[in-house]
């Protein structure tokens, strides 16, 4: 069942419920007071009539006995004055029915056939009760008091017609179902239309899941309400976002992943072929001594590209941060250290690396920030040109900052974005020359990233690279010195 005709049918019960039950109890009230009414009303006109009755019968006998009040009437005598009284009693729907202690009727003006005879109320003397009774399809109400009459009991009966009161509460009940039906009707029309607005919007929500769920992820709701269907919507839509996102990450690092299959297949493809091809022709060809030795010296080369390569992955593979050995480390007597392992390679390119550091400790991993710094004065070693001079600096502004600078022959902004991807190689040519394999920078980001520190690179063509390594929150002051130590 769908939610427009969930509200419809809630609706429609909850007014029926309310509607009809509310109406029914007004009904029955407004019936028990008209009813209450004409009893209240018909029980006054009956003591108005004993009252009159009783006066009259005074009356006849003050007229016929003037001279002696206490005598009395006969009881045929009383019986005629009340008959000469209630002959002269015309009320329309009130009828007057007198019968004596026994039962007998001395007079009556209800001609109406009961179809038995009435039974006695048997009230008390001045004392009233009332009945309702139903005769040939007409309601009356029997109102009966029992009254002495110059010491004659008589029972006097004020019959009223009260058919109107349940008439009148069929018409409210028949008014009630026909009014029922037309707001039903009208409820139904009304609702339909006001559930469907309302659900106007969730109806978008479905059509959007269904777009999305067929790989359309670029699909919104479109928000026009402020209520909660409209919050539903904007949350909805914040979710399609980070959904997209992370549809779009798992895409780039699964594209990233197949580029880094397909490298490293390209990568152990090359030195395998040099391998195989050197292997092979040493082993079906007699060569020579120098021959043989320059074969072998391209064999073994080509070995330790490929166990550089392989150390390099591990690297990358098995680097994680709950690994780290942190100690605190003196950062000029780190700058130094790594100046003496790259010394042969400096010499070897007659470049000049100057280093300029503060006296400050950082918690660090200390073999593995060698080989980040190592591997960037490296990369500057790679791109410069014989007689340049790289800056290895080490400084403070408000946080630690490692930096190396070079004016070799920079990098273009194409290539600045994909740097730090494994396998990928600026130069091609030139990294190749040095048994390069483009996993250099992708493990100095690894390395930066476990560190808490972010690489920040600013290049040129043809004017150089700085990069910089800011550690955040990573340092101690403690035993500083003054000044700085250039070499």
């Amino acid at each position: 069942m769908k939610l427009w005709e969930k509200i419809f049918i809630s609706t429609l019960l909850v007014f029926q419920v309310f509607f009809i039950s509310s109406s029914i109890f007004l009904i029955n009230r407004s019936f028990n007071s008209n009813l209450d009414n004409e009893i209240n009303s018909g029980i006054s006109e009956q003591n108005r009539l004993c009252i009159s009755l009783a006066a009259d019968v005074y009356l006849a006998k003050m007229h016929q006995y003037p001279d002696n009040i206490q005598k009395k009437f006969s009881k045929e005598d009383t019986d005629s004055i009340v008959s000469t009284y209630i002959s002269y009693f015309k009320e329309g729907k009130i009828f007057i029915n007198v019968t004596n202690k026994n039962g007998n009727e001395i007079i009556t003006n209800f001609k109406v056939n009961e179809g038995k005879t009435k039974e006695q109320l048997h009230a008390p003397l001045n004392k009233v009760s009332y009945v309702i009774k139903d005769v040939k399809g007409k309601s009356y109400l029997f109102i009966d008091k029992k009254i002495n009459l110059n010491d004659n009991d008589y029972n006097i009966s004020y019959i009223k017609e009260i058919s109107y009161i349940y008439e009148n509460e069929k018409f409210m009940f028949n008014l009630l179902m026909k009014l029922n039906v037309f707001l039903c009707i009208t409820l139904a029309a009304v609702m339909i239309v006001l559930s469907k607005i309302i659900t106007r919007p969730i109806n978008g929500l479905i059509k959007s899941t269904r777009k999305i769920s067929e790989g359309n992820f670029s699909e919104r709701v479109e928000i026009d309400t402020d209520d909660e269907i409209g919050l539903l919507a904007e949350n909805f839509n914040n979710m399609a976002d980070v959904i997209e996102d992370k549809i779009k990450a798992l895409k780039n690092v699964s594209q990233d992943k197949q580029r880094f299959i397909d490298n490293l297949a390209h990568e152990l493809r090359t030195p395998l072929t040099s391998i195989i091809g050197y292997a092979d022709f040493l082993r079906t060809n007699k060569c020579n001594e120098e021959t043989s030795i320059q074969s072998l010296n391209y064999i073994y080369s080509e070995g330790k590209r490929l166990e550089s390569l392989s150390s390099k992955l591990m690297d990358l593979i098995i680097l994680k941060k709950e690994n780290l050995d942190i100690k605190k480390v003196n950062v000029k007597e780190l700058l130094y250290e790594i100046n003496s392992r790259l010394t042969p390679k400096l010499k070897e390119r007659t470049i000049n690396l100057k280093i300029t550091s503060k006296d400050f400790y950082m918690s660090i991993d200390k073999e593995l920030m060698i080989i980040l710094i190592s591997n960037l004065v490296d990369n500057s070693i790679k791109a410069s040109k014989s007689g340049d001079e790289i800056h290895l600096k080490a400084y403070m502004n408000e946080d630690p900052i490692i930096e190396v600078e070079d004016m070799g022959v920079g990098i273009s902004k194409a290539d600045m974005e994909k740097i730090f991807e494994p396998f990928y190689m600026v130069d091609k040519s030139r990294d190749r020359r040095n048994n390069g394999a483009g996993l250099g920078l992708a493990l100095c980001s690894k390395i930066a990233e476990i560190h808490d520190a972010k690489i920040h690179v600013e290049s040129e063509l043809g004017k150089g690279t700085r990069i910089k390594l800011h550690f955040v929150n990573n340092c101690d002051l403690s035993g500083v010195k003054s000044g700085h130590n250039i070499i």
